[in-house]
This record gives C-alpha cells, structure tokens and sequence, in this order.
C-alpha cells in the first residue's frame, strides 16, 4: 500500500470518475425512450428534430435529443461503442430492459425494482464519457461506494465520511483492488485533493445516485449509509451476489452489454422503505451463472446457453457491440485440478445466429421447426473452438474464442453431431465447417489450423 501522499501525487484534475454533465434522473430517461421507440422510419427522419417537435407528449423536459445518452446509460437504449465520442441514435435499438418496462406499465412496484437494478449494474468505463477518460476504469460505482463505507463501518466504526474524501480516495479508483486501500485512507482523514473542486464538476456520480435510489444520505458535506436500507440491502444483495467475480466477468464490453440490457432479476427496491424486517440470508454467495453460462466439460452443457441464445429479441440486438471481442483477454472464473471454466455470451450467439439469417451453416436446407420465441427456424449457437480451450488458444494465438467469428450456426441435429458423433463424423462436420469459417478467422488473425482443431475434438 503506497501512501496517501504518493497516492495523491498520482492524481490529476481528471482522475476522478468521469460522468455525463446531462439531467440523470431515470424517469426522464426513460420517458425518452417512450419517445425514441415510437420512431420507426429512422432513414428519412431527422431524430433532433423529432424529438424537438414531440417530447413534450412524453413528459420530457428537454427538446435536445441529446437526452438519449442517459437512456443509454442505464440500458434502456443501446450505445456502441459504450463510451467513445460521437453516436448514431439512427443505428440504436431499445433494450429488452426498456421491453419489461414496458410491459409492466403501471406496476410502480416492478418499474422501481428494475430502476434500482440499472442503477446497480451503471459500470465506470461504459457510462457516458465523451473524452474516454474512463477507458481503465472497471468499477460499480453503488455497490463500490457501499462497500467502502460498509467496511468503515464494520471495521473502524465510522458511519459517515465527508464528500471530499469520498471523491479523493474513492471515486478516483480503477479497480477493485483499490478499494481497502481507500479504506485505509480514509479512516486514517489523509489529506484531500487539491483536484476536489473539479471532480465536482466533472462528475454526477453522486447526483445520478441521490436522484434515483436512496440507499444513502446525503447530509451537508457528509455521506453514510442510509440506515432503512442498509441491512434489506446488506442482505438482500450484498451477500447474495458474488461481485467480485461479476466484476470480473463483465470486463469486455460486450459481455457488460448483456448485463445492462437484460434483466438480472435482482429484485431489490432501494426506492420504497422495505415493508418487512428483514433476517439474515443463510446462503452461500450467489453466483452469475444464469448471466453468462460457463461451459466444463467434454461435452458442453449447452441447454441453458441455447435457451438464454433463443430468448435474445433481435430487435434488441445492435450487431456493432460484438466487434472487437476477440481481442479482450478472457477471464477465467473457477478452476479445480480437473476442470476450467469459462464465460459464454448469449448475445454474441444470437448475433452468428442472426448472422447465418436462422439457416444452418452445415447445410442450410436442413430444416428443424419454428421457434415460439423468434418464430423462425430454430439454430443453436456453437462455439467451433470449445470455450473451455480458452485459455490454450490466447496462449498461442491472442484470440478469445469467445467471439462472433468462433460462432456457427447449427441446426439441433449437426449440433449433436459435433459433441456425441463418432470421430469420423466428428472430423467430417468439422471440415465442412472450417471451410466456411477459414474466412472469418482470417478477418482477425486468428491463424489455428484445422488439426489443431481436429485435436480438440478428440478426432
């Protein structure tokens, strides 16, 4: 652990937590999106000047179609990439979050659980910021903010800290890691930055979170945990979710994208006071497995993957978000003498899917039946270099397998053959796959031979 004042020396007046500078309430938001989603002939419509002209049928404030960079931030409204300059609103889709939303209309019980969910999952590095200061930056700013303050608490017995220590030595931290450090800083009242006075104003952090939740108090230069919510909160997600590992887990964009734009099914209301006293959860910490499915054996596990894959509304889907996976270092998350595993990400399933327009890529004739989800012709989403191979193929070829150009799309029945065939049929299917695909790994270099390939299927 460096010093505070070795700490304060590596700061500058833009370290602090780089957020949008718009209005950040989630109702606003979400009312913009009402208005955007009714667009539905974006190629001849000047989206400023729609908005110009409609949003005050929907209760929005401003008539700046601007206003669709919060909806954006808490996953109403997809953005790519997440937080460089310049969008194209016309290339955008609405969520199956903002769909939910939608669907519920009139239930204040559910729009205030999936609010305070957005809120929760708002990420450092994929929130608004136009001058990618926040590129390095992998943090939950709520839970993070929480934790801090639940460890003073625990620990030292602090239950409140000044707002300036809390922009010094908090929501200037890049990642995990840093958090007991700050802890540390702050029980010991190290000096503040003399940054402060700017990250005040180049961060709504703060407001984004007093405007929208009320899990703490916000009284004159103090912060603390707001006491009607700590121990709902404490238990109800705190100690249930394993954040360390959905940190981990939602380090490439797309990956975080799934997370943000598809409900998690938290069901924590920081919003209402509880109505119930609430008892300790005797349980072990919840993991992100119903997420982003992992994948363990020799023969995948693949039901849940294919479910969450065929639930994906492709009107939800903005295929850009997929680009660059294969460059992001994968992370693995459990391992044990006889096993490894890895994340899947449905949404880059449906996109090779989408991708394949519902055909198989065995042979595209091969018809199976109607999906009740997509009502089209039901695919599965296969990975051609095993996923629990990740980490071999990084090694050698600096490729996450875990990508658009890794994905085919299989009709049920070559799916089955790929894991339960003989070794002929095995290396048969394989062949006439990486025909197809040979192109596809060119566009990313990723130069694996088909006997390697041969070898991971054991043929």
């Amino acid at each position: 652990m460096s010093s505070a004042e070795e700490y304060l020396s590596s700061l500058d007046e833009r370290s602090v937590w780089v957020f949008t500078k718009q209005e950040t309430d989630f109702d606003e938001a979400y009312n913009a999106t009402r208005l955007f989603s009714e667009i539905t002939n974006f190629e001849d419509i000047n989206i400023e000047q729609y908005f110009a002209e409609h949003h005050y049928e929907y209760d929005v404030e401003t008539d700046r179609h601007r206003i669709l960079v919060i909806p954006q931030m808490y996953g109403l409204l997809t953005k790519t990439p997440f937080y460089q300059r310049g969008v194209q609103y016309n290339k955008e889709k609405v969520t199956a979050v903002f769909d939910c939303l939608e669907k519920n209309s009139g239930n204040q019980e559910i729009y205030n659980q999936i609010k305070t969910e957005q809120l929760l999952k708002l990420k450092i590095h994929a929130i608004i910021d136009t001058a990618n200061n926040n590129s390095d930056y992998h943090i939950l700013p709520v839970t993070f903010i929480y934790e801090v303050l639940k460890k003073l608490q625990l620990k030292y017995g602090i239950n409140e800290i000044s707002i300036d220590h809390l922009y010094t030595y908090v929501m200037t931290c890049k990642s995990y890691d840093q958090l007991d450090d700050a802890v540390e800083y702050i029980k010991d009242n190290a000096p503040v930055s003399e940054y402060v006075s700017k990250y005040k104003g180049l961060s709504r952090v703060l407001v984004s979170i007093k405007k929208n939740t009320n899990l703490f108090l916000f009284l004159g230069d103090k912060i603390s945990i707001n006491p009607v919510f700590d121990n709902y909160f404490y238990n109800h997600f705190f100690l249930k979710y394993d954040l360390e590992e959905l940190n981990e887990v939602l380090y490439r964009d797309v990956d975080y994208s799934y997370f943000l734009y598809n409900v998690q099914g938290f069901n924590i209301n920081l919003i209402d006071e509880p109505k119930v006293a609430e008892e300790l959860i005797q349980e072990m910490p919840r993991k992100f497995g119903e997420i982003i499915e992992t994948e363990t054996s020799d023969e995948e596990n693949d039901d849940n993957y294919i479910e969450k894959v065929d639930d994906i509304n492709e009107s939800n889907v903005n295929t850009d978000v997929a680009k660059g996976a294969s460059r992001i270092a994968p992370v693995q998350i459990a391992a044990t003498e006889i096993s490894k595993k890895y994340k899947r990400n449905p949404l880059l399933g449906k996109i090779a899917i989408q991708n394949a327009y519902y055909c198989c890529e065995v042979d595209p004739l091969h018809k199976t039946f109607i999906s009740a989800k997509t009502k089209k012709n039901f695919m599965e989403a296969h990975h051609l270099v095993p996923v629990k191979y990740q980490q071999d193929v990084w090694k050698v070829h600096g490729i996450n397998v875990d990508c658009v150009e890794n994905i085919v799309s299989l009709c049920p029945t070559c799916h089955r053959a790929f894991h339960n065939g003989t070794k002929e049929v095995k290396r048969e299917y394989i062949k006439r796959i990486f025909d197809k695909i040979l192109p596809r790994y060119m566009s990313i270099d990723f130069n694996i031979s088909i006997e390697d390939i041969y070898k991971y299927y054991n043929c």
